[in-house]
């Protein structure tokens, strides 16, 4: 018998197997990329990650620095206000602190003790200022003033612990004399920006009067093996900037001596990255190294000059603020000095209501303002004497190493 195929279902069957087909088909292309030829399957074959670049954490820290503040006699008859018994200093550092509040740590050396009206208020040969003074620092700017230095024990150990106890009440940190042996050993260590900079002060003696026995803590002496030791701590505490004010050399010397200069190279090889000497009264040179990779630059000064004082003559009556920029990678833990500028400062004293007033002057502006006739306080004289200035101090800061000027706006 012979069948004969029914057409309908043939046709049925044939696209029934063009539609399976067609889905294996389907298949088979969306599938091709995960076909495994036998190498360099989905089991063998590593992932590929994206690095994601990280840049490292850069900071920076502006340190400014000024030399001796002192308040002599007329400073304090100028400061005193009748009215109300008191004394304000505010308008002596007025126009310094644009210069000083900009940065991000300022410190400066206060020659002075501070040990309250009990003990009197005088000038030079011993000091003892009113703690308005402090307020009126605290202010324009200060974060930290130095006190070890000849004039330390000038109201004895009463005053230097009356002076630390003053300091902490305006709110300013400080170094150099200590209340205990303890207190010396914890070390200041100040913070910007993440970077951390150890301060350490130290006095060549203190006018003869004697530091009070077993209580050699009360003021920092100038004794290298010490300040080694000192320097080691400080830095294992976490600092990343040692700076060091040693309060040494000879008064009115406009340049450093032979003692004075084998101090700075012995504190350069023990660590420190700062010098900035303070006593003369005068400016003295300054210079900038650079160290190995890895570690910051080394800046000294062997003397900032007067910052303010009742001192006239040429040469005490100026000073400058120093500027020193620090970089950290945090990365590398690397720190350099990337910048260091000066700004020329004079003490201006005048007369005004018929009484002596002193106040810091930037040389620049005010030069400026007396050429637009914008300062009436200032005088021909004041003005030649601003020119004198401005000379004297770039002619001893000049050369290799030596900061750069820094430009003030004189508007």
């Amino acid at each position: 018998m012979i069948n004969i195929p029914d057409r309908n279902k043939s046709y049925r069957a044939r696209a029934c197997l063009a539609v399976i087909l067609a889905a294996l088909a389907v298949l088979a292309f969306a599938g091709c990329g995960m076909v495994d030829y036998g190498t360099g399957g989905p089991a063998d074959t590593p992932a590929v990650s994206k690095k994601i670049y990280t840049p490292p954490r850069i900071e920076t820290v502006e340190i400014a620095l000024v030399g001796d503040i002192m308040v002599h006699k007329d400073m304090l008859v100028s400061a005193y206000d009748s009215k109300t018994g008191g004394y304000s200093f505010a308008g002596f550092f007025s126009e310094a602190e644009p210069y000083l509040s900009s940065a991000d740590l300022t410190i400066g050396n206060l020659e002075t003790t501070v040990a309250g009206p009990e003990k009197g208020f005088t000038g030079y040969p011993q000091f003892n200022t009113p703690s308005e003074l402090l307020t009126a620092l605290r202010s324009a700017g200060f974060d930290v003033l130095t006190t070890a230095n000849n004039h330390s024990l000038d109201r004895r150990e009463y005053g230097v612990l009356k002076t630390i106890e003053n300091l902490e009440s305006a709110g300013l940190e400080h170094t150099g004399t200590f209340s205990s042996a303890e207190e010396r050993g914890r070390y200041l260590i100040i913070e910007r920006n993440g970077i951390k900079t150890g301060i350490l002060a130290y006095t060549y003696g203190t006018n003869g009067i004697p530091v009070p026995q077993g209580k050699d803590y009360l003021v920092n002496l100038l004794d290298m093996e010490r300040i080694k030791e000192d320097i080691i701590k400080i830095r294992n505490m976490g600092a990343d900037i040692v700076l060091v004010y040693p309060h040494f050399g000879i008064e009115y010397r406009r340049n450093p001596g032979e003692q004075e200069k084998k101090l700075v190279e012995e504190l350069f090889a023990a660590g420190a990255d700062i010098v900035a000497g303070s006593h003369p009264h005068v400016l003295q040179p300054m210079e900038r190294r650079d160290r190995e990779a890895g570690k910051s630059g080394f800046f000294a000064a062997y003397s900032l000059g007067n910052f303010i004082s009742g001192q006239r003559g040429r040469f005490k009556d100026s000073g400058v603020i120093v500027s020193l920029k620090f970089e950290k990678n945090f990365k590398t833990n690397e720190i350099k000095l990337i910048e260091s500028g000066y700004i020329p400062t004079w003490v201006h004293k005048y007369w005004d209501g018929g009484r002596r007033r002193f106040r810091i002057v930037a040389v620049e502006k005010a030069k400026k303002d007396y050429e637009d006739g914008k300062d009436s306080k200032l005088n021909a004289g004041d003005y030649a004497r601003l020119k004198q200035v401005w000379e004297e101090t770039g002619s001893m800061l000049s050369g290799p190493g030596a900061p750069e000027l820094r430009q003030v706006n004189g508007s």
